[in-house]
C-alpha cells in the first residue's frame, strides 16, 4: 500500500525549517512527500529544494497568488492532491500540516481507524505532553492543554470546537469518534479523492464535505496526539 505525505510551506526558512522538514521524512511508512511552496523573498522553496529526490518532490505553486487565504490554501492543496493520485499513485495520503508534531508511526495509528478520512488530536502543548512531540526540550508548557484547529474540527450542522473542555457534544477521549470535518494532521483514503473529494473554495473543511458526499466517512482518533510547538511562530536565525 503507497502512502504520499502532503505538506505546505509559506516564508518558513527562519522557523526550524531543517528540523521540521527531518520530522517529516522520519514518518515510517510514508513512501513520499510532496511539498507545496511559494516562491517568495525568503530563502524556503530554495531550502526545500535540496531535499528533492525519490522520496520528496517539491511542487513551487507557478499561479497568481490571490488574496483570499483559504482559496490560495484550497488551490494548492488541490494540486498536491492530484499530483498524489495521478497514473496510479496513492493508496493513501498523509495530510501533514508543515509546523505540528505528530509521533512517527502516526500513519499505522491513525490507519486503526478505517474512514475515508481520520484526523488526529492537535493540541498546544500542556504539561502533560509527551517529551517526544515537542520540537526541542525547550518548548513552552501552558497550563492547561488547548484544542488547535478550532476551524477544521466541526460536529453535527457544522459546529465548531472549542480551545477549552468540553471542547465539544461530539468530543469523545479515549475513542474515535464521527464529525463532518477534521484538518491539521489526516490520513486520507485516496479512492475518496479519485471520487471527487476536491479543497476548493474551503480548505479542509470543504475537503471533508466533499469526501462525505462522495459516501465517505470523516472521523477524528483523540488517542493520536498532534502539537503545535509554540516557538514555531517565532521567526529565529535558523
Amino acid at each position: 500500500m503507497t502512502t504520499i505525505g502532503i505538506s505546505m510551506f509559506r516564508g518558513d526558512a527562519g522557523k526550524h525549517l531543517a528540523r521540521r522538514v527531518s520530522h517529516l521524512l522520519a514518518k515510517r511508512g510514508v513512501d513520499k512527500w510532496i511539498f507545496m511552496v511559494r516562491p517568495e523573498m525568503d530563502m524556503t522553496a530554495a531550502m526545500l529544494q535540496t531535499y528533492e529526490g525519490p522520496k520528496v518532490s517539491v511542487i513551487q505553486e507557478w499561479w497568481p497568488a490571490v488574496e483570499d487565504r483559504m482559496i490560495r490554501l484550497s488551490v494548492a492543496a488541490d494540486v498536491a492532491m492530484s499530483c498524489a493520485t495521478a497514473d496510479g499513485g496513492a493508496d493513501r495520503i498523509l495530510w501533514h500540516e508543515s509546523d505540528l508534531i505528530s509521533p512517527v508511526d502516526v500513519v499505522d495509528l491513525l490507519a486503526r481507524t478505517d474512514a475515508a478520512v481520520v484526523g488526529g488530536w492537535p493540541v498546544l502543548p500542556g504539561q502533560d505532553t509527551p517529551p517526544e512531540l515537542m520540537l526541542h526540550t525547550g518548548a513552552i508548557a501552558l497550563d492547561t492543554e488547548k484544542f488547535y484547529d478550532t476551524w477544521g474540527y466541526r460536529a453535527g450542522g457544522g459546529e465548531r470546537f472549542t480551545n477549552e473542555p468540553p471542547y465539544s457534544p461530539a468530543y469523545r477521549p479515549a475513542e474515535p469518534f464521527e464529525l463532518e470535518s477534521v484538518g491539521s494532521v489526516a490520513l486520507i483514503d485516496a479512492a475518496i479523492v479519485r471520487r471527487g473529494a476536491r479543497f476548493s473554495p474551503g480548505a479542509f473543511v470543504n475537503f471533508c464535505g466533499t469526501a462525505r458526499g462522495a459516501g465517505g466517512a470523516v472521523w477524528c482518533d483523540p488517542r493520536v496526539k498532534v502539537v503545535q510547538p509554540l516557538e514555531l511562530w517565532v521567526i529565529r536565525n535558523d
